[in-house]
């Protein structure tokens, strides 16, 4: 294979003749050379059937498809002859209006003026070619964004920015765009997704950025903050946010945190960061998250405010009496808790009877004729809630009507809702929290929250459901006894809880056993085998379907027991026992395509396609030109080949843990072994097994899985809210000892 010219880089003219695969990061296809050659290309582009373009690269010699060019960058090429300019014209999908004919009309009419005559005076164009006027401006500024893509391209095309990219920054950012990046680099990190700091930070720097530039201080900060927000933690303190953004920059200055510091002031002081300080330490924030937990401390001190629904104590005592057989004590106190306030929560274990007490209530409330609302964090949960309920429920996105942008539902355009019921209250970070609640209006609106303290706290920043459990700030019932149907999977669910891992439990009358514990392989080799032998040869003569019934949970993403590795075995396994199917095999580096019968799960909320993050789905069909079809819970979704959506789509035959909150599933398969142990906690398997609906079945290794059970790890999120209602309630103390003394 011939060594690659990384200074200098080979250039092959031509037009895109066919697609193999088209993404954002990766294509392969064939071009059509200007001499009538046929070249198979593959790389760093975002290839479209009939572009003109210049690949920048090098030839290889591929072990599967021969000699192809590999590309690294690609050009528009605007330096066309007359049939190139006329395909092109004709051709563009940004171009509208120009068909054959008049392409034709407009090549032989201008000829080597056109490129100056569709500049300066796009009006000739329009009129010699009969088009609307605003169809030459948008052939003018196609040609012109084009023209940008190359200068910007040819500027980065050593700093790893794909096509696509180059692309988006200059829909963005406009034709100066190359002199915005060389002033601030740093850019890149607001304007495309997937670039983070450091990323920017190799590009900056091989550009000449000095290490003391003020905009790379002001970005390292920033980084340090949102990854704070990554962690789940809402603020930092002043002095440990100088430290982490003095290690990330390396300054190599004796003034290094001088100049950090006076960085940091200058965004306070812009209102860029907020600073608060609370029992004599400064810590920093993002000011809406700021504002938006301390809206929220002032809401919940309004919980105390009766139920607006239910002003007679003797008409709720008699609608309670009725349900008191078939509730226990707590139970029937937190029925009570909830009716009796405008805000009240219910927390509990697996097996608490959280779900039945929610239907007694929910029950009180339709027989008093109140409108009930019942919603969750992702639509899964939602399902559950509906099952357990008997009536239809929602998730709080949908309720609040977002679409992608904003939330339709606000102060002046409240739920309408007698009683709001939010399950799964642990998975909602403070951001969902607040729109929520901007959209409750509590003087007829009772809301009562759900959940599960004991699972792991939200993905996103902030852990309310244990903030407002350790403040008291709000009615509280914790549920804490496991209810006498609850069954042997629940009670060794909430045996985890103590530290304790039940061995297999008895067979029951189909031959299925509630809990399963395999703990034998120190290997994780070994566990990988058993667990692709429980798909090959067990789990379906357990009467389990192995695809829609049982769901893989693991720690992590990276390893052999990481969701990568287990989704690429398990997909290959499961595609030849069911379907005699033989997966291609790939590039290093680069994923299997879907399969038809493939279960995926959607990775980010697409509003377009009004599929969310979370979603599981199946490949029902693979149609000839490659477009998938997937049917999403009875909702069918069509994604073409080389869409930018099926970045969203990844395999879902192993998930992690955290992104199954809030499921559940007949059987969950819950990975647990030492090689993933400094991720092991017991709220970690807790949830894990408490995601089985039937079988639990915990794989790993003896070690790994008493130590991940035995491991307290203490929640240590920083957040404001406890700090806002611990000196809400001070003032309100030192108020009442003003008053008592008078």
């Amino acid at each position: 294979m011939p060594k690659r010219n990384e200074s200098n880089p080979a250039r092959l003219r031509g037009r895109i003749e066919r697609v193999y695969y088209a993404g954002p990061k990766f294509s392969a296809g064939r071009l059509l050379t200007p001499t009538g050659e046929e070249v198979q290309f593959a790389g760093n582009l975002f290839a479209r059937e009939n572009q003109p373009v210049v690949l920048l690269g090098s030839w290889s010699t591929h072990p599967k498809y021969g000699r192809q060019f590999k590309v690294d960058g690609m050009e528009h090429d605007l330096e066309l002859d007359p049939e190139g300019l006329i395909h092109y014209l004709a051709n563009h999908p940004e171009i509208k209006g120009i068909g054959p004919a008049k392409a034709r009309l407009i090549v032989e009419s201008f000829g080597d003026a056109f490129e100056e005559t569709l500049l300066n005076d796009p009006e000739r164009i329009a009129l010699k070619a009969r088009l609307p006027l605003d169809a030459a401006r948008r052939l003018r500024d196609e040609w012109l964004k084009n023209r940008s893509v190359n200068t910007v391209m040819a500027w980065l095309s050593a700093f790893g920015l794909t096509h696509h990219q180059v692309t988006t920054l200059v829909e963005r950012l406009g034709g100066n765009c190359l002199d915005i990046l060389k002033e601030d680099p740093y850019i890149l990190i607001r304007e495309i997704r997937g670039f983070g700091f450091k990323k920017v930070d190799k590009i900056a720097r091989k550009l000449g950025t000095p290490k003391d530039h003020v905009p790379r201080i002001r970005a390292g900060l920033l980084f340090c903050i949102r990854e704070a927000l990554d962690n789940g933690h809402c603020w930092i303190e002043y002095e440990d946010l100088v430290d982490q953004a003095n290690l990330l920059l390396v300054m190599d200055a004796l003034d290094s945190r001088v100049r950090i510091e006076s960085a940091l002031d200058a965004l306070i002081g812009e209102q860029a960061l907020a600073c608060d300080s609370h029992g004599g330490r400064f810590v920093v924030a993002l000011p809406e998250i700021v504002r938006m937990e301390r809206e929220l401390a002032a809401l919940f001190g309004q919980a105390e405010t009766p139920n607006p629904h239910f002003h007679s104590i003797k008409k709720l005592d008699a609608l309670i009496r009725r349900c008191a057989a078939t509730l226990n004590e707590k139970q029937l106190e937190a029925v009570r808790s909830a009716l009796q306030h405008s805000i009240s929560l219910i927390s509990g274990g697996a097996g608490s009877g959280k779900s039945y007490t929610i239907s007694v209530i929910n029950t009180i409330c339709e027989e008093s004729d109140l409108e009930v609302v019942l919603a969750a964090p992702t639509g899964k949960a939602a399902k559950r809630l509906e099952e357990v309920s008997g009536r239809s429920g929602t998730t709080i996105h949908r309720l609040l009507g977002y679409d992608g942008k904003g939330f339709s539902r606000s102060k002046e355009n409240p739920i309408d809702a007698d009683v709001l019921v939010v399950d799964e209250f642990s998975m909602v970070d403070v951001p969902l929290a607040w729109h929520l609640f901007e959209a409750v209006d509590l003087s007829r609106t009772t809301v009562l929250l759900v959940g599960d303290h004991n699972q792991l706290p939200p993905v996103g920043p902030g852990n309310i459901l244990r903030d407002l459990i350790q403040t008291r700030a709000i009615p509280t019932v914790i549920l804490d006894k496991v209810v006498r149907q609850a069954g042997v999977l629940k009670e060794n669910c909430t045996a985890v809880l103590k530290g304790e891992v039940r061995k297999t439990s008895e067979a029951s009358v189909s031959g299925c056993r509630d809990w399963y514990l395999v703990d034998q392989f120190t290997d994780p080799m070994a566990a990988r085998s058993f667990l692709l032998e429980l798909f090959q040869e067990r789990l379906d003569a357990l009467g389990f379907d192995i695809i829609k019934d049982v769901q893989v949970l693991t720690p992590t993403h990276k390893g052999p027991l990481g969701t990568k590795e287990l989704n690429e075995e398990l997909q290959r396994l499961i595609q030849r026992k069911l379907w005699n199917t033989e997966v291609p095999p790939v590039a290093m580096g680069r994923r299997a395509p879907f399969l038809k019968h493939d279960k995926v799960i959607q990775t980010r909320n697409n509003y377009d396609l009004n599929v969310m993050n979370g979603a599981i789905g199946y490949v029902v069909d693979v149609l000839a030109n490659g477009t998938l079809v997937i049917d999403f819970d009875g909702m069918p979704v069509e994604l073409e080949k080389g869409s930018p959506d099926l970045q969203d789509l990844q395999l879902a035959y192993a998930l992690t843990i955290h992104k199954t909150q809030g499921s559940e599933f007949p059987c969950a398969v819950v990975v647990v072994h030492k090689a993933h142990s400094f991720m092991h906690h017991r709220n970690l398997l807790y949830t894990g097994v408490t995601r089985a609906r039937r079988t639990a079945i915990v794989l790993g290794d003896h070690w790994g899985i008493q130590n991940c059970a035995k491991r307290c790890q203490v929640d240590d999120r920083r957040t404001f809210l406890p700090l806002f209602l611990d000196a809400a309630q001070h003032a309100e103390d030192d108020f009442a000892r003003v008053a008592e003394a008078e």
